[in-house]
């Protein structure tokens, strides 16, 4: 029996959202298709309700902030579909077209250093694409839920890309230079006074179709990290791009050189890493202080370990899950419902801390599922902090789930039906 088990998406949303966010001032500002040279095609396109930079810009309204106050029911996208400013219209392309978003780096790349414990790849860039984008689409019910087999969640949609926020070659008009923007803008004869923006590129799915719209949820995961990896403080933001659909692709254009691409020209040349391959990234990896980031914060003594759990595992066999033993007793014709039962035992396994915590789905003349978590622990209820430090899930002797957690639990899929627990 092949099932899926959200809990452990639902958990790296949660560690990777618990916190409130500063200002990130990055989202994507323009969407271009890719030519098979690497070149930009014109014209290009823009996110859904975009609004140029410009010094009265109040950041606010295009930045769409995730953050753990919000609840559930956090939308996906600040804009709504479909809106598009006179002058900056939606992107047309076709199936397979490869496209590029770009957005600035605002030092995150190139000022690394300047903030401390952040992840390696500054911070990990996701983008789903689904033909069926609903006004009610909100954040946890798609980001690290739908998979690239497009069988996650609800099935509306999937995962296309998933790269490091530094596309390896940006960076950021700055004097002084910081030593990687010079190095960035010699090794390209680049001006030093322009921005070259970073870039993610994806190629559109085979089946989109020719006709109507299909919309991308490019997706910033830019959490602050303790020295073990596990979240202080998160920051994490999206944008949702409209792509008006058509049957003429891209016209064939010779091969791509990255080694010509050179001065002003990268403005509108594709990377070729992240064109030849999109899913850069394990999607269930969860965030990694970078080696090159200075000193990140040591871990509090009342600070959880991070989950040592798979992000993303939504069609494999429990057997595969490293993490979360999985077992199946016999039927149990006694019970009148589907019902949960969880129960917590001590690890013997030495989890570092952590408690096995055991939850059992029983359906009426159908068989009983088993699954058992390891969550992290602490000492003790009373002695966490009101501080951003805090877990959003804490088990001292029983489980315990915060109220935020508790609307979507976990899910697991008995006979091809899905039971909330």
């Amino acid at each position: 029996m092949r099932f899926t088990i959200s809990l452990p998406a639902a958990l790296a949303a949660i560690w990777l959202l618990a916190f409130s966010t500063v200002n990130a001032h990055t989202w994507v500002e323009k969407i271009s298709r890719i030519a098979s040279n690497g070149t930009f095609v014109n014209p290009a396109g823009y996110p859904r309700n975009f609004i140029p930079r410009s010094p009265t810009l109040n950041q606010a309204d295009v930045l769409n902030t995730i953050n753990f106050a919000q609840g559930q029911d956090t939308p996906m996208c600040k804009g709504t579909k479909g809106v598009q400013p006179a002058g900056y219209p939606s992107l047309v392309a076709a199936p397979k077209d490869l496209v590029a978003m770009t957005y600035e780096e605002n030092g995150h790349v190139t000022k690394f250093t300047v903030q401390k414990g952040k992840p390696a790849g500054r911070g990990t860039v996701f983008v789903y694409g689904t033909n069926q984008s609903l006004p009610t689409d909100t954040y946890f019910g798609i980001h690290r839920v739908w998979n690239t087999e497009g069988t996650g969640g609800d099935k509306r949609g999937k995962l296309i890309a998933v790269q490091p926020f530094d596309d390896g070659r940006c960076f950021q008009a700055q004097s002084p230079q910081s030593p990687l923007n010079a190095q960035r803008q010699a090794a390209i004869n680049f001006p030093a006074s322009t921005e070259l923006p970073c870039q993610t590129d994806v190629t559109l799915p085979e089946d989109t179709g020719t006709s109507g719209t299909y919309s991308l949820y490019w997706v910033w995961e830019w959490p602050t990290l303790y020295s073990n990896g596990a979240i202080q403080t998160n920051e994490s933001y999206t944008s949702c791009i409209d792509i008006t659909l058509t049957s003429e692709p891209v016209a064939p254009a010779g091969n791509f050189n990255a080694a010509q691409v050179s001065g002003l020209g990268a403005l509108s040349a594709g990377v070729s890493t992240k064109m030849a391959t999109p899913i850069l990234i394990n999607p269930s990896a969860l965030p990694q202080v970078a080696t090159d980031n200075p000193n990140p914060a040591p871990v509090p003594a009342t600070a959880v370990a991070p989950p040592q759990i798979p992000t993303q595992e939504p069609t494999q066999t429990p057997t595969q899950t490293p993490a979360a033993a999985t077992s199946k007793a016999a039927a149990s014709p006694a019970a009148a419902s589907p019902a949960a039962s969880p129960a917590a035992t001590s690890s013997a396994n030495g989890n570092q801390g952590g408690k096995m915590v055991t939850v059992t789905v029983t359906e009426q003349q159908i068989s009983t599922q088993t699954v058992t978590e390891v969550v992290p622990i602490v000492s003790s209820i009373a002695s966490q902090p009101s501080s951003p430090s805090s877990s959003a899930v804490i088990v001292t002797g029983k489980p315990v789930v915060t109220p935020f957690l508790a609307p979507t639990k976990r899910a697991v899929a008995v006979r091809g039906r899905p039971v909330m627990v």
